[in-house]
Parts: C-alpha cells; sequence; structure tokens
C-alpha cells in the first residue's frame, strides 16, 4: 500500500511502539509576550514525560534581543528570528525527531521545511486568519499585506501539517472552510489546577477578603474589550451593591490611568499576578466575568470553575457552545449588563449547573488532554514504520 501524509489519524488503533518517539516542540520566542502560550508548550512537554524523549526549542534571539524588543522595528526583527533562522533550524533537526510540534499555530511557518509526515501544530483559535482575509464583519483589528502574507502562510503551514491540535467549538469547521484537510485532534486547555492550589494563597496589595468584586483575568488585547467592562462598571447599582472589578494579567499603564481615573476606589490593576495571587482572587471573587468578542478557549473560565465560581460572558455561540449551562452567557452590551450581573451573582444556584461543571472539569482534565496528545503522536510513528516498510516492498 501508498502512504499518504494526509493519513487519518482517529482511524489508526494505537499499540506498543518499538521504543520512545523523539519529539521536538517549539514553544513562543523566549521574548514574545506570550504567556499563554508558554504555558501551553509546558503542557505538551508535560504530557509526553515517560512516554517520548522531549526536546524544547524556541526561535533564536539574534535580531529581537532586549534592545530591540521595545522598538520600532521589533516586528522585523521577531520575523526574521522566528520565520528566517528558526525554519533553517527545523529543516536540518528534524533528521533526529518523529514528530516537531508547533506549540502556537502563528508560529507555524517557522516549520514550512520540515516533512509533513512529522509535523504537528497546535491551533488555538482562527481569529487573525479570518480577521485578516476579511470573514469577520467588523474586525477591529486591521493587517497591512505583510499581516495578510503572514496569515496565508499559516494556513499554508496547517495544510501541510500531518496533524493538527485544535481548540474546541467551531474552530474545526473554520479551519475545514479554510482548505485544512489532515486529521484535526481537538484537545481545549487541559485543567493544570496544581499550579494555583500549589502555592499559598496571597491577596494581592489593595485587596482584602472582606472585599466584593469581579474578576477579569486576561492581556490587554482589543478583542477582550476591557473598556466595554469598565463602562459596565461606571452602573450606580454596582456601586451601591459594593462590587469592585479587578483586572489581573496585563493593563497597560495609558489604560490604568485611564480606568482608575473613570472607576476611582472601584478598579484594581493587578499587572504580572503570581500564581499564588491568581489562586486567591478565584477563592474570594463574587464572580469571574470576561467580555471577549472572540475567543481560542479562554482557560480562566476553566479554572473559574474549578473554584465553583458564578462564570459571567457574552451572549455569544462560543461560550455556550464550549461552556454551556456552567456559564451565565448574559453580556449584551445594550446598557442594562448591571442589573443581569448583579442577578447571576445573587441568585445564582450553584447545583443548577453542577453535573455540567463536572462533565467539563474530567473532558479537559489532563489526563484527558495527555491521552490525546499520545495517541496522535503513535499514530505517526507507525505511520512513519509503515511507509518505511512499503518503500523498502517496492524498492
Amino acid at each position: 500500500m501508498l502512504c499518504s501524509p494526509a493519513l487519518s489519524v482517529a482511524k489508526s488503533n494505537v499499540g506498543k511502539l518499538p521504543r520512545k518517539p523523539r519529539v521536538l516542540l517549539v514553544g513562543p520566542h523566549r521574548l514574545a509576550r506570550q504567556t499563554s502560550m508558554q504555558l501551553y508548550s509546558r503542557w505538551l512537554a508535560e504530557s509526553l514525560e515517560g512516554f517520548a524523549t522531549v526536546r524544547r526549542t524556541q526561535a533564536p534571539g539574534v535580531f529581537l534581543s532586549r534592545l530591540t524588543n521595545s522598538s520600532s522595528i521589533a516586528k522585523y526583527c521577531f520575523y526574521l528570528d522566528q520565520f528566517v533562522l528558526l525554519p533553517i533550524a527545523l529543516f536540518f533537526w528534524q533528521i533526529r525527531f518523529d514528530a516537531i510540534i508547533v506549540g502556537d499555530h502563528s508560529n507555524g511557518p517557522s516549520a514550512l521545511l520540515v516533512s509533513s509526515k512529522k509535523l504537528i501544530v497546535m491551533v488555538h483559535d482562527s481569529i487573525a486568519i479570518r480577521g485578516a482575509f476579511g470573514l469577520i464583519p467588523n474586525y477591529e483589528h486591521r493587517v497591512g499585506k505583510l499581516g495578510i502574507l503572514l496569515q496565508r502562510l499559516i494556513v499554508l503551514s496547517l495544510r501541510k501539517s500531518g496533524a493538527l491540535f485544535s481548540n474546541p467549538g467551531p474552530l474545526v469547521s473554520e479551519l475545514r472552510e479554510l482548505g485544512v484537510t489532515g486529521h484535526i485532534e481537538v484537545l481545549g486547555c487541559p485543567l493544570d489546577i496544581s499550579r494555583l492550589t500549589k502555592q499559598k494563597s496571597t491577596p494581592p496589595s489593595h485587596l482584602s477578603a472582606s472585599d466584593k468584586f469581579a474578576l477579569y483575568v486576561g492581556s490587554d488585547a482589543r478583542r477582550k474589550r476591557k473598556s466595554l467592562l469598565v463602562d459596565i462598571w461606571r452602573s450606580e447599582l454596582l456601586s451601591q451593591r459594593g462590587y469592585k472589578l479587578v483586572l489581573a494579567g496585563f493593563t497597560s499603564q495609558q489604560d490604568k490611568k485611564q480606568f482608575e481615573k473613570l472607576l476611582p476606589d472601584r478598579i484594581v490593576c493587578v499587572n504580572d499576578v503570581t500564581e499564588g495571587e491568581l489562586r486567591w482572587l478565584y477563592e474570594n471573587c463574587s464572580c469571574m466575568i470576561t467580555a471577549s468578542a472572540h475567543e481560542g478557549f479562554c482557560i480562566p473560565v476553566l479554572e473559574a470553575l474549578y473554584f465553583d465560581k458564578c462564570v459571567i460572558t457574552p451572549n455569544a455561540d462560543f461560550f455556550q457552545d464550549v461552556f454551556g449551562s456552567s456559564v451565565d452567557a448574559i453580556l449584551e452590551f445594550d446598557g442594562h449588563d448591571a442589573p443581569r450581573i448583579v442577578q447571576a451573582i445573587e441568585e445564582r444556584d450553584p447545583s443548577r449547573s453542577q453535573a455540567s461543571r463536572n462533565e467539563l472539569l474530567a473532558r479537559y482534565s489532563f489526563l484527558t488532554f495527555t491521552e490525546s496528545v499520545r495517541r496522535v503522536i503513535s499514530t505517526m510513528m507507525k505511520y512513519q514504520t509503515s511507509c518505511k516498510s512499503s518503500s523498502l516492498y517496492f524498492s
């Protein structure tokens, strides 16, 4: 039989491998502000412990350095490191590995010189791709010709991959619409709660256990719509009820000053939040809230559900499809969100969504994540062995 790089992983039975797979895991650039991507690379590496020989690598910091990281040419320095130097290195390194996993699809072009039968790319979302191609109405982030070219190269890398890992929700159908035909293994983000629970619970400065607050966890990306949350929090009702708004993650100094001016004494920005502080915030918040226009997964939702908290999201298909009745998808941004938020917090019945919550925590457990990652690697190994045998037979 002849072998094809588009071999379906899903239909293969994973058996015992003749030896440990050799896996190269490609993470984000060491100087890029991609905390969640670094975390995901760590999860992939930990899922392969004891099963494979794993080496982790990143783009070399030759052009993008601490000196250029804050300059106007930083983007181009990043491109040179990530999409010129790293592809050359991966082209030669692939000889030593059975599989090369790119932990973030935005770095997919780094592996365009890697053999399809060895390449796996983790796709977190298709937001930037569809936005650049004009497939998202009123997309808020304009990209130039270079940005569109980069997104086209990303799509090319997804189409050539032997297999893809992906987040849940509509992403699989979106990838098919982009011309991806290979096997897609839906992983999502695992519940890595030990990273929080092993830390001592520590309150951030300016907060105490007597405070009532809604917790937002995330970056300053425009699609996160922090400013809309701040507008909602200017409501007299939320002020009367005494609910503060805590923004954990990263908020620029400019935004921080503006938010504090709009909500004096009622907003707290916790930049560079530690895991001990994040644990305390989950334990003590009145609810976890997000206003995102688009999401890939939203790890804080899963973590907040573990701590059995009320989770409030926009009324969008994505949040309901992925998290179901475990979240209150009530934000409409119509000027009437404040009473909905108060009602969701103060009239919450945890037993109503307990079954859904337990199902989600099991579905996205680290064990389930590990089994899926290993199954794909095993199948790719068997595929490579099969191709070698066929080559000997037909030679």
